[in-house]
C-alpha cells in the first residue's frame, strides 16, 4: 500500500506575520553579534595577548555550530522546534556572557565555543517552521527577510562596536545581545503559541551516532583553527600532515550528515548544499580579515574598519530582495551562477588593497559587489533546496544547509588563518596570499553553481530530490 502523504499545515496570516518578525528579530541578534565581534576581534586578541589565536577565536564558534546543527535537524524532526530553539538561545546568551567576563584569551575562546553550540540550535527550527507552515510562494519573502536581518546590524553593529572599543571597552560588545534576547523573549513565546499543531514523527534512534560524527567534524575543524596559530617559522612537515589529516577528517565525518554525494558534487540537492557552504566560506573567510588588514596596512581605526562590513551587509540584503522578486523558474535557475559570478568579481577586487599605496575605496566597492553576489545566491539556495525535499525531511535538509554553511565558513577561516600565518602573519604578502586563495575558492563556487539544478531526465521534467 502506498504511504499516505504527510498533511501540509499552514499557519494563519496573523501567525505568519508574527513568525516573520520574530524569526527576523532572532536572526538580527545573531547577525549583530557576528558583525560586532568581527569588528572588535583585533582589539580583543591584542588586549588579551592572544593574537596567535585570532583565527581560533573567530572560527571556533562555527566549528561548535557543526555539532549542534547536526543534532538539531534530527531532534526537530522527531520532537519539534520548541526545546531546541529555547536551549539554543540560552546557550548563545550564556556564551556571550562568558566572553564578556573573560580574563584570558583561553576563557574567551571557551565562551565563543558555548556561543557556537547555542547558535547551531537556533536557525534550524526557524527554517523548519517556514518550510512546514508557510506556503511555498511566500517562502522566498521569508528568506529574503532573514538575509535582510543583517541590514540593521550592518548599519549599527560595526559602528556601535567600534565606538565601544574606542570609547568604553570591548567587553560591552558581547553584553548587548543577551539583553536584547531577554527583551524579545515574550514575542518568541507568543508566536510559538499561535502556530498550528504539527506532526513530528522522525526518529532519534541514530542520534548517538550522529553526535559522534558531528563531534568528529567539529573537532577536525577546531584542529585546523588551532594550526592557524602556528608561527611562520614553526611550520614543519608534521604541521602540514596534521593539516591534511584534519581537512580530510572533517570531510569524512560530515559526509553522512549531508545529502548523498554532496562531497562529490552530484547534481541537484547535493551540489546545492555544497554550493551554499562554499560561497559562505568564501565570503566569511575574507570578511574576518578585512578589519585586520585595514587597521594594519592602512592605519584605519576600529570604527572606520568596521564600516566596511556595513557596505557588504547592505548589498547582501539588496541582493536577497532582488532574488525574492525573481518568480520565473527559468531565471531562478540562474541565480546561483549570477550571484557567484558577482561574488567572484568582488573577491578579486579586494586583492590590490593589500598594498598600502592602493586606496581602500577600491575595497569598499569590491566588497559591495561581493555582498550583492552572495545576497542573490545564498537565500535562493534555501528555497531551492526545500523545493527539492519532501516535507517530512525538510528538517534534515535545513540541518544540512546549516551544516554546510558552518563547515564551509569554519574551514575557510581556518585555511585563511593557516595561509596568513605561513606567509608571515602580517604585512602585504600575507594578505595578498590569503585573498588570492579565497578568490580561487570563489571561482570554484562559480563552477559548482552550474550543478545545482537536478539532471534533466526528459523534456520539462527533472529528477526529484535524492533520497538516502
Amino acid at each position: 500500500m502506498a504511504k499516505k502523504p504527510r498533511k501540509q499545515f499552514t499557519a494563519s496570516e496573523n501567525a505568519q506575520r508574527w513568525l516573520l518578525w520574530t524569526a527576523t528579530a532572532i536572526i538580527t541578534c545573531i547577525a549583530f553579534e557576528a558583525l560586532a565581534v568581527t569588528t572588535a576581534m583585533p582589539t580583543v586578541t591584542r588586549e588579551l595577548d592572544g593574537e596567535h589565536l585570532f583565527a581560533l577565536a573567530n572560527g571556533i564558534t562555527l566549528a561548535a555550530q557543526l555539532i549542534t546543527t547536526a543534532l538539531a535537524g534530527q531532534w526537530v524532526d522527531a520532537k519539534g522546534v520548541k526545546i531546541p530553539l529555547f536551549l539554543g538561545l540560552t546557550l548563545f546568551a550564556l556564551g556571550l556572557l562568558v566572553c564578556t567576563a573573560a580574563p584570558t584569551i583561553e576563557i574567551f575562546t571557551i565562551g565563543r565555543l558555548i556561543q557556537g553550540l547555542g547558535g547551531g540550535l537556533c536557525v534550524v527550527p526557524l527554517y523548519v517552521l517556514v518550510g512546514r507552515l508557510v506556503p511555498a510562494p511566500r517562502q522566498p519573502k521569508f528568506f529574503a527577510f532573514f538575509s535582510a536581518a543583517w541590514v540593521v546590524p550592518s548599519l549599527i553593529g560595526p559602528a556601535i562596536s567600534g565606538f565601544l572599543v574606542q570609547q568604553a571597552h570591548w567587553r560591552w560588545v558581547f553584553a548587548i545581545v543577551p539583553v536584547l534576547l531577554i527583551v524579545i523573549l515574550p514575542a518568541i513565546i507568543k508566536v510559538l503559541s499561535m502556530l498550528p499543531g504539527m506532526e513530528f514523527t522522525g526518529s532519534l534512534s541514530t542520534i548517538r551516532s550522529t553526535a559522534v560524527i558531528a563531534i568528529g567534524a567539529g573537532g577536525a575543524a577546531i584542529v585546523l583553527q588551532v594550526m592557524s596559530g602556528t608561527e611562520s617559522d614553526s611550520f614543519t612537515p608534521l604541521t602540514f600532515i596534521i593539516i591534511g589529516v584534519a581537512m580530510v577528517s572533517a570531510m569524512a565525518f560530515i559526509r553522512p550528515l549531508l545529502p548523498k554525494k554532496t562531497i562529490t558534487l552530484a547534481r541537484g540537492l547535493p551540489s546545492t548544499v555544497a554550493f551554499r557552504g562554499i560561497i559562505n566560506g568564501t565570503f566569511l573567510g575574507i570578511e574576518v580579515y578585512l578589519p585586520l588588514m585595514l587597521q594594519r596596512v592602512h592605519d584605519w581605526n576600529p570604527f572606520e574598519a568596521g564600516l566596511t562590513l556595513t557596505v557588504g551587509s547592505i548589498t547582501w540584503a539588496m541582493g536577497s530582495f532582488v532574488q525574492a522578486r525573481v518568480i520565473d523558474p527559468g531565471k531562478r535557475q540562474r541565480l546561483a551562477t549570477w550571484g557567484s559570478g558577482i561574488l567572484l568579481l568582488g573577491a578579486a577586487g579586494t586583492i590590490p588593497v593589500a598594498w598600502s599605496s592602493v586606496s581602500p575605496v577600491i575595497l569598499i566597492v569590491s566588497w559591495a559587489l561581493a555582498g550583492l553576489g552572495i545576497g542573490i545566491a545564498y537565500p535562493a539556495m534555501a528555497t531551492h533546496a526545500l523545493a527539492l525535499t519532501p516535507i517530512e525531511r525538510q528538517g534534515k535538509t535545513s540541518s544540512a544547509l546549516q551544516l554546510s554553511d558552518t563547515l564551509g565558513a569554519s574551514l575557510a577561516i581556518a585555511v585563511a588563518g593557516i595561509v596568513f600565518a605561513f606567509v608571515s602573519g602580517q604585512g602585504t604578502a600575507a594578505f595578498v596570499t590569503l585573498l588570492t586563495v579565497m578568490t580561487a575558492l570563489a571561482a570554484f563556487a562559480f563552477l559548482v553553481s552550474f550543478r545545482v539544478e537536478p539532471k534533466v531526465t526528459s523534456p520539462g521534467l527533472t529528477n526529484s530530490a535524492p533520497t538516502r
